[in-house]
């Protein structure tokens, strides 16, 4: 008791710290980018620049320079828009819902403001706020009826609040923060994340309809903390920027598509555009063998070690001709990509599961190699709900599967299809996948669709070869396709994550690659175009 008693006392006090006890952030960091920030007194009657306060050190440092490049030339104010409410805890008792409170939330919150320093004006609005109460009850009491709303329908789920669609940002949300990796309608947790939504919404359009700032920038788009703010934002017609995806560096986001992951539907068609292809699918070539042999290529730079590193030993009997599901994620966040068939990845393995075993396949389970310590969980209860399955091991390549016959790839939407594909194996999938305009992976857009492909998971839709020169085609578009000046942003981007995320982090090399990325030219060149708006950045955005 006494070792616990301690233990809150250090939390309580690491709230009360000028700065967050994190490596990077203090305001002086900013201090070694090139030129430095000046203090310049802003014009509050202009356009804000508007940014996410996440409690991140990688997104915390990014905007922040971000800001300190676009000092000079912005004349408005920069504000925050404090997101955390339930993400501040995981579960559904008394302890996680005090971390949730407005209180804490505060004090959480004031040590990462105040490590700004004076690139920051002011907090434009908090998630989590008691400012409102009689419109907080008010969103209580129509949280109930929307409740009801989402229980009525049957499996595809669709919520709106004033216009701006939330049921996917309630599901994602509900599996990471209940935890569970299957969404329950009937949980009245999901009426508390309804009224949460709600409130937040209420607050987004009240400030940015009030302020319509010059620019939002928002780490990711799922969950409600994210994905709300975005969405007002593009309601009200402001420029929104995410910097969530590692294949790129930043996507501006429209009403048509508010995801933070890649817009991959030109990949094939801007290929068959390109000149001098043969050279291009062999720079791709040389890439994705790189990986397959075990070593971290251009599009894998981000993992701590190569998905083929490791390969498993003994192989199972029977996987010549047969189906290999690979698993998600459970408690990731699934709607990444629109036109999702299943709302939560649970609902897809079991409806897979009982598709393949009513046909009488022969087929084999692969489990995520990066999942979280809460899918083992999710894993046991799999293996309990059907004892019969067969199982890999995740260390099993799929170099090894290829060369063992099998027949064909089940995934939702991952990145697995193009492996297989060059190794001469097609693929099912059940979204808009990156992979979606290519053929050497069929898409399902409807639950009879998908059954069907499962049912004849034998066809193939392109010869071996034709898969081959297909997924290369992907791989040169999704990983090595635009000018080298935005590629070497993109590296520096990915340099300055794994400086941030991997290993333990350490100040002096957390600083060394935020000034890297930070000073790196195209990086002042994208900024100043961001917020002056001076050209057209669309082009930039296509393929990020």
């Amino acid at each position: 008791m006494h070792t616990r008693f301690k233990e809150i006392l250090r939390k309580i006090g690491s709230l009360l710290t000028n700065y967050p006890k994190e490596p990077g952030v203090r305001p002086t960091i900013f201090a070694g980018i090139r030129p430095p920030p000046a203090y310049r007194h802003a014009d509050t009657r202009l356009a804000p620049l508007v940014f996410q306060m996440v409690p991140d050190k990688f997104y915390f440092l990014l905007f922040g320079a971000i800001r300190a490049h676009v000092n000079a030339d912005l004349r408005g104010p920069a504000e925050l828009v404090v997101v955390r409410a339930v993400s501040g805890a995981v579960g559904t008792g008394w302890r996680a819902e005090l971390k949730r409170a407005a209180p804490v939330t505060w004090l959480w919150s004031k040590p990462w403001v105040r490590a700004y320093g004076t690139l920051v004006n002011d907090v434009g609005y908090r998630c989590a706020t008691w400012a409102h109460p009689y419109a907080d009850l008010s969103d209580w009491i129509s949280s109930s009826l929307l409740w009801r709303q989402l229980q009525q329908q049957n499996g595809n789920f669709s919520l709106q609040i004033e216009g701006i669609e939330v049921a996917d940002l309630v599901i994602d949300s509900y599996l990471r923060f209940k935890p569970a990796p299957e969404f329950d309608v009937s949980d009245p947790f999901v009426r508390r994340l309804i009224w949460q939504a709600s409130r937040d919404v209420r607050q987004a359009q009240a400030y940015f309809g009030r302020t319509r700032p010059h620019l939002y920038l928002t780490s990711y788009t799922t969950y409600l903390e994210h994905g709300i703010p975005a969405r007002v934002a593009l309601q009200k017609n402001v420029d929104v920027w995410s910097f969530g995806n590692l294949n790129g560096f930043g996507k501006q986001l429209t009403l048509s598509d508010s995801y933070h992951t890649q817009d991959c539907s030109r990949y094939r068609s801007d290929f068959d555009m390109l000149d001098q292809q043969t050279e291009k699918l062999q720079q791709a070539r040389k890439q994705l063998e790189i990986r397959l042999s075990g070593n971290i290529d251009a599009a894998t730079s981000y993992m701590r070690q190569s998905a083929y590193g490791q390969t498993a030993g003994e192989l199972p009997l029977g996987l010549n001709g047969a189906v290999i599901v690979f698993l998600h994620d459970f408690y990731d966040s699934p709607h990444i990509y629109p036109e999702l068939v299943f709302h939560d990845f649970w609902s897809w393995i079991c409806f897979t599961v009982e598709a393949l075993q009513k046909n009488g396949t022969n087929f084999f389970l692969k489990p995520h190699p990066n999942q979280i310590a809460l899918s083992d969980k999710a894993m046991v209860r799999l293996r309990a709900k059907y004892p019969d399955l067969k199982w890999l091991s995740a260390s099993t390549s799929n170099v090894q599967l290829a060369q063992a016959g099998i027949a064909c790839g089940v995934t939702v939407y991952g990145t697995v299809a193009h492996e297989l594909a060059y190794l001469g194996v097609p693929s099912i999938g059940s979204a808009r996948h990156p992979h979606h305009s290519f053929d050497f992976c069929r898409t399902a857009r409807t639950r009879q669709e998908y059954e069907d492909m499962l049912q004849t998971y034998k066809a193939r839709p392109l010869s071996q070869e034709e898969m081959q020169q297909q997924a290369l085609a992907f791989y040169y578009m999704h990983n090595l396709h635009d000018a080298g000046d935005t590629r070497d942003l993109q590296k520096a981007f990915v340099a300055f994550w794994r400086a941030c995320n991997m290993g333990e982090p350490a100040d002096e090399s957390i600083e060394a690659a935020f000034l890297s990325l930070a000073n790196h030219p195209s990086f002042a060149r994208f900024a100043t175009k961001l917020v002056n708006r001076q050209e057209n950045l669309s082009q930039h955005a296509a393929y990020h």
